[in-house]
This record gives C-alpha cells, sequence and structure tokens, in this order.
C-alpha cells in the first residue's frame, strides 16, 4: 500500500495536499462519497520521491490496514486508466506473493549464504520503486514456491530438439557451441537426449538442444507449438540431471553443482515488474555481439582496467526462428523458446573477494538487522561510503562520459565485489538489451557491433526498448534514470539510517563526478553533452505505463540531487 501510493503521489496521478508532513488524498466509495485519506510523507531531496512513514496510511482518521478497500476507493474508483483492473490485479498478486515468500525468510541470512550465489536467494524485497514489485502474472502460489528465488528449490532444466533450420545461434568469438554445452549437459544427458531424438524424432532432420524453463515446458510449449511438435520439429527431451537454484530474475538459472558454469536466462511468459519476460529472438543474437564489443572496451581502456571493471559476458544466445511461422502462431509463439548463457561471476572473484548483489545493501532482515551492519560497524560510515559511492559511479560515468555508453545500470545488474567486507570494484550483467548510445557519438564508433534490428512487431510491443537512438539525451536519462534516480536513491536511503544525510550522500557523488571531470579535461565536450547536472533529465513514469498503457511515453522532470549539491560545492 505504501509503495504504491509513493509511485501514486511522485508521478502526479493522485493529488495530495500537504501540511508539513501529514498529506491528504481522497477516495471515492462505490456510491461515490469522498473518504479523506491521509499519512506521514517526506519529499525527499533525492529527485523529489515520496517517503511514507510505515503504518501512518489513515483512512477517514483511523489506521488503514484493508489493501482490498484502499485499491478500490482510491485506484478503482479514481482512476480511469484503460488498464487499471490489471494494475489492481497485479497489486494482488504481488501482495500473495509477497506474503508467502516473507513467512519463508529465516530470521538472519545464514553465514554460509553470504556468497553471491546464496544472495540471490535472499533478495526478498523486489524492485524498490515499482509496486507491483512481484507480480509473477501467471505463476500459482504452487509455481511461486516451485520457481521463485526466495525459496531456494531445486529446480530442473528442461530441455527440448529443435529442427535445426528453425534455430539460431549467435556465439560469442572466444566461445564454442560445444564448450558452452558441457558446462550443462553431462554424457549421461547427452546419451538419453539422442537416445529420446532416434525414438521420436525424425530421421531426416537434425537437431540443436534447447533449455527450457520447465514452467514453460509444462505450461506453454505443448500448446504453442502444437505443429511443431506434431511434425517432429520440436521434440521434448524432458529433464537434465543437475540441479538448479533460480536468481532474482527468476527465469535466470544458476547451476548448483558447477561454481563456473555459465548462467541460463531463459524464456519465461510471466509478467513481473510490468514487463512479460519473454526473450526477443533479436535479442539473443545480439547479446554476444554487444558482450565482445563492450569486453573490448573493457580490455581496451586504461581506468577501467585500473579500477579492474569487468562485464559478465553473455557468451551465446539461441532462440527459435519466429519469421518462419505464419501471423496467427507468430503472435503467440513470439519469445517464448530461447536462452542466453551468461557468465558465472565466479571465473571473475580472486581468493579473497567476496560478490554481493548491490541490492542487498538495501535489504533489512527479517531480525530487523541490514545486511551491511557488520560491515559498517567495521568501517565506519564515513570511510565505508566514500569507497562505495565511488567504486560504483566511476565506472558508470566513464562509459558514459568518454565511450558515450549508457547502461541500464540499477542495483539487480550490479555486483559489488568486496574484500573484507569493504567495497573494492563492481561487475555488470544483463547487457543485452540494457545498454544505449548514439552511435556517431561513440569514442570508438568504428568497434561497434552490427545489430539485428528489432521487428516492427517488437517495436509497438515495447516502445521502451531499444538500443540506439539519435537523442543524446536519452543516452544520458538512461544512466540517470536507472543509476540515479533508482539504485543511487535507494542506497542513499538506506544509508541514512546509519547516519550519512541525503545532502552528504550525493556530495559524495557529486565530488566523484567533479573530480573525474577535473582529471580528464579532454572530455569537457562530453560533459556539457552528456550533462549529468541538468535540470531537464527526465525519468520514466513507470505506473503510469501500468495504468494507462503503453499509448504514449510517460516521462516526467524531477529534482536534480547532483545539481542541488554541485551548487553548493560552488
Amino acid at each position: 500500500m505504501r509503495q504504491t501510493m509513493e509511485a501514486l503521489i511522485f508521478e502526479g496521478i493522485v493529488d495530495v495536499v500537504k501540511k508539513e508532513r501529514k498529506w491528504s488524498f481522497s477516495g471515492k466509495t462505490a456510491e461515490g462519497v469522498l473518504i479523506h485519506y491521509s499519512c506521514e510523507a517526506d519529499e525527499k531531496r533525492s529527485f523529489g520521491r515520496v517517503k511514507i512513514v510505515k503504518n501512518s496510511i489513515r483512512r477517514e482518521e483511523r489506521e488503514c490496514s484493508d489493501l482490498y478497500l484502499f485499491l478500490e476507493e482510491v485506484i478503482q474508483n479514481r482512476l480511469d486508466g484503460a488498464l487499471t483492473a490489471s494494475f489492481i490485479h497485479e497489486l494482488l498478486e504481488t501482495l500473495a506473493k509477497d506474503r508467502q515468500s516473507r513467512e519463508f525468510q529465516p530470521d538472519r541470512i545464514p553465514e554460509q549464504d553470504r556468497h553471491y550465489e546464496a544472495l540471490e536467494s535472499h533478495m526478498t524485497d523486489g524492485h524498490p520503486y515499482h509496486p507491483s514489485y512481484k507480480s509473477r502474472i501467471g505463476f500459482s502460489l504452487a509455481d511461486n514456491y516451485a520457481y521463485g528465488p526466495e525459496f531456494d528449490q531445486e529446480v530442473s532444466l528442461h530441455w527440448v530438439a529443435v529442427d535445426e533450420r528453425l534455430v539460431d545461434v549467435s556465439i560469442s568469438g572466444e566461445n564454442s557451441f560445444d564448450d558452452i554445452y558441457k558446462q550443462h549437459l553431462t554424457d549421461e544427458d547427452t546419451r538419453k537426449f539422442n537416445r529420446i531424438v532416434q525414438e521420436k524424432g525424425s530421421g531426416d532432420k537434425k537437431y540443436v538442444f534447447v533449455p527450457v524453463h520447465p514452467w514453460q515446458a509444462e505450461r506453454l510449449l505443448p500448446s504453442v507449438f502444437v505443429q511443431q511438435l506434431a511434425d517432429k520439429d520440436i521434440v521434448p527431451l524432458g529433464a537434465s540431471n543437475s540441479p538448479y537454484r533460480a536468481q532474482q530474475s527468476i527465469r535466470t538459472l544458476a547451476r548448483r553443482d558447477n561454481a563456473e558454469a555459465a548462467y541460463i536466462k531463459l524464456a519465461l511468459s510471466i509478467t513481473n515488474t510490468s514487463t512479460s519476460r519473454i526473450l526477443a529472438h533479436h535479442t539473443t543474437q545480439n547479446a554476444p555481439l554487444i558482450s565482445d564489443w563492450l569486453n573490448k572496451i573493457v580490455r581496451n581502456d586504461p581506468l577501467l582496467a585500473k579500477e579492474r571493471f569487468e562485464i559478465l559476458r553473455e557468451m551465446m544466445g539461441i532462440s527459435f526462428r519466429y519469421d518462419a511461422l505464419p501471423s496467427i502462431p507468430y503472435r503467440s509463439a513470439y519469445g517464448t523458446l530461447g536462452a542466453i548463457y551468461r557468465e558465472n561471476v565466479s571465473t571473475y572473484l580472486e581468493e579473497r573477494e567476496q560478490a554481493w548483489p548491490l541490492n542487498a545493501l538495501l535489504l533489512t532482515q527479517k531480525n530487523g538487522e541490514s545486511f551491511i551492519q557488520e560491515a559498517i560497524d567495521r568501517h565506519g560510515i564515513e570511510k565505508w561510503s566514500d569507497a562505495l559511492i565511488r567504486t560504483v559511479t566511476l565506472p558508470i560515468i566513464h562509459l558514459l562520459y568518454a565511450h558515450g555508453i549508457a547502461l541500464e545500470s540499477h542495483a539487480q545488474n550490479i555486483i559489488l565485489v568486496v574484500e573484507e567486507d569493504f567495497p573494492t570494484r563492481i561487475i555488470i550483467k544483463d547487457l543485452h538489451d540494457g545498454v544505449r548510445y548514439t552511435p556517431d557519438k561513440l569514442l570508438h564508433p568504428e568497434w561497434a557491433p552490427k545489430l539485428n534490428p528489432e521487428p516492427e512487431t517488437h517495436r509497438k510491443f515495447n516502445r521502451y526498448s531499444f538500443i540506439q537512438t539519435e537523442s543524446v539525451s536519452e543516452v544520458r536519462d538512461y544512466t540517470f534514470d536507472a543509476f540515479f534516480f533508482i539504485c543511487m536513491s535507494d542506497i542513499c536511503w538506506t544509508l541514512e539510517k546509519f547516519g550519512l544525510s541525503e545532502a552528504d550522500f550525493w556530495r559524495k557523488c557529486t565530488d566523484t563526478i567533479v573530480s573525474y571531470q577535473n582529471e580528464h579535461p579532454e572530455y569537457k565536450e562530453r560533459f556539457e553533452m552528456f550533462d549529468l547536472f541538468s535540470e531537464d533529465s527526465l525519468i520514466e513514469e513507470m505506473t503510469k505505463r501500468r495504468i494507462y498503457g503503453d499509448g504514449e511515453l510517460y516521462f516526467r522532470k524531477a529534482n536534480n540531487p547532483l545539481l542541488l549539491a554541485k551548487d553548493v560545492l560552488v
């Protein structure tokens, strides 16, 4: 309820009357009678985002604990968006699945789980801004228990054999198809699958093995690909022998018994945090191209080398060729059968290093203790926050300023590497559609990959999903939105609990940027081109999209805390 109201107020969907910290808004009964609601809230220095005090939402001056009544009066009876009903459905699904996961959450993360793979299963809070942060539309509660990362169940990876004429494969230059597959299929798996193909396949076809999420294999493939199954273009193979663990993204699986095996990101036809988790054909084919390109930049950049910055390369993408289908099955099948293989973080860690999902910093454990309490007790808030802010900010702004590349660098896509709980460097992941640039503004445009274009159907389906743009402000805003507005604001509020004020946090961020600019005058024109101190930066209004649809693009200006901090410095 609180997270929903914060978004509704910030995006101007619901009007409020402010009297110091007491904010008032109205609901409406089914009979049309206005109902008075109020809450205790603050407009934060961080982009003017709204933070409501826990348990402070009141209806007619009494504590409001009835979410259903709240949704009816504040959203259903007051908002006229085309998708209001589906938005409410997402919120109710989030309530059910969040409650289920919190019942399973331990009081404190066990010491043996304070490593990256296990920590991914302990990140229970979901998206910190998005109201429907755990909707997982399509999953029942039984599915959620079986496949939700918070429950740490052993997940079996299913496979199908697909006629090679109906599959496209893209591989990173340093990898081979067979080597990648050996990380996931044992000799016994391969013998079993080949035997099934001989018995149930077609003798005149050559097949490629494609991994499938078990939910997808059971719920979707038998109906969507009924013709291909009948024609033996697709042959179900069942599960391989190795156990897997679901990561935060739900559809990315990590092999439990091989610490160096690539992660597998799968097509999964559920909706979570407003997005259908399919894998479009062009993204699977672009993934290795983008990874090879970014890896070349990282390997040839002295600053990134000094900072020991790394990316988890997406080594291979595989997808069904949907353009081989007639229009009607194309629509239902698009994005439902494919995978991206991503490097394992363990291959980049040295002996004394540990890796944390960056959003672990935001986690308050069930016993009320912050995940980072011990780290800050050990090093002190000033020293620790200085290291953290510089460590995460410097590579992001260098890629933007020097190379003209923005990354979708929210906290789930950033891995923080620590030594003795102290921040030392970062690793970035999830790159296949999390990059944005203007081709002629790249530092090395000759290095840029020739990408597979988005089909027109995809552009209509998701107007916010694109990699190349002619507008440099859209590149800047991509960094501004994902990294500063979402990622850094939430870290800022976490560190407030340890005595670091918002003003001091953003001053440290601004110090990092200004120091970088002073040390690299050669990029002066690019500092102006990708101006992080601008007043006109745009923030995506994600909640408006959920209520009013994608008929138009929803963005808003917000107070820039970097600019406020710089003005104080000057």
